[in-house]
C-alpha cells in the first residue's frame, strides 16, 4: 500500500525564544544544532540569527549508512527519536536542541556526551540535560539487557509501520536468541502482550522511544542489543 507522509510544521517563532537565552548560549564557542520536523522551516533563520550574535553555528546530517538501521533524518539538523546519529562526530563545544520534550536531547547527550541544552519554543525555557538524566537512562539500559539473560523465552517484536519495517534485524536477532518468537504487529500495546503469558521479555525492533512506556514484562530496545558487547 502507498502512503503519503506530510510533514506537520509548526508556527511557533523559535528566534523569539532564542532571544532570551542567547547570553547562556554564548558561553560556548562553538555549538551544534539541531530540531524536530515541526521547526524545521524555520531552522535556518535561526541559525543565521545565532550566527549573526557571534556564536559559531555547526549543523550536520544523518551518519545511518542504511535504511535497515531505521529511517534517516530527511534534513540536515533534524532529529528523529531513532537518529541521532548526526552528533556523534561533531566537534563542538555543546548541543542545542529546539523543541519540546527531553526525549531527542537526552539522546544527543548518551551519543556524545557534551553538554546539551533544550529550547522550549512554547515556553521560552532553556533547561539542560543533566548527568543524572542520562545516567538514569544507561542504568536502565544496563539493567534491561542484563535481564534479558535469563529470560526462557524472547518474543521479537517487527513493526509493520512505514519507517519501523525492520526484518533483518528481526533474522538476527532470531539467530542470535534461539529461544525467540517473532510477532509481527501494526500497532504495539501493552494491553496485547498481555496474550502471551510464556515470553519472558520482549525485543522491540520498532520506535526505541517505547521503551520509556509501561510494559507487563521485560521490553528491551533492538539497537540497544546490537551495541552492546554483552550478546556478541
Amino acid at each position: 500500500m502507498r502512503t503519503l507522509f506530510i510533514e506537520a510544521h509548526l508556527d511557533v517563532d523559535i528566534i523569539s525564544a532564542i532571544i532570551p537565552n542567547l547570553h547562556k548560549i554564548m558561553k560556548y564557542k562553538k555549538i551544534g544544532l539541531f530540531t524536530t520536523v515541526q521547526h524545521i522551516k524555520q531552522f535556518d533563520a535561526a541559525k543565521r540569527f545565532l550566527e549573526k550574535n557571534g556564536v559559531k553555528v555547526f549543523i550536520n546530517s544523518s551518519t545511518k549508512a542504511s535504511l535497515e538501521q531505521g529511517p534517516k533524518s530527511a534534513y540536515c539538523g533534524q532529529l528523529l527519536g531513532c537518529d541521532s546519529s548526526a552528533a556523534r562526530s561533531m566537534k563542538v563545544d555543546a548541543f542545542v536542541y529546539i523543541g519540546t520534550g527531553e526525549f531527542h536531547p537526552l539522546a544527543i547527550s548518551i551519543e556524545t556526551d557534551k553538554p546539551v541544552f533544550k529550547i522550549n519554543p512554547f515556553t521560552k525555557k532553556l533547561d539542560k540535560i543533566e548527568n543524572s538524566a542520562r545516567y538514569k537512562f544507561l542504568a536502565k539500559q544496563a539493567a534491561r539487557l542484563a535481564n534479558l539473560q535469563d529470560a526462557k523465552k524472547v518474543g521479537i517484536i517487527l513493526s509493520t509501520k512505514p519507517g519501523q519495517y525492520k526484518p533483518n534485524i528481526a533474522k538476527k536477532l532470531q539467530k542470535k536468541f534461539l529461544n525467540s518468537a517473532l510477532f509481527i504487529t501494526d500497532m504495539i500495546t501493552s494491553q496485547s502482550l498481555l496474550d502471551f503469558s510464556d515470553i519472558d521479555a520482549w525485543i522491540n525492533t520498532a520506535c526505541p522511544r517505547l521503551v520509556e512506556d509501561r510494559w507487563p514484562k521485560l521490553f528491551v530496545n533492538a539497537d540497544e542489543i546490537i551495541k552492546s558487547k554483552v550478546f556478541k
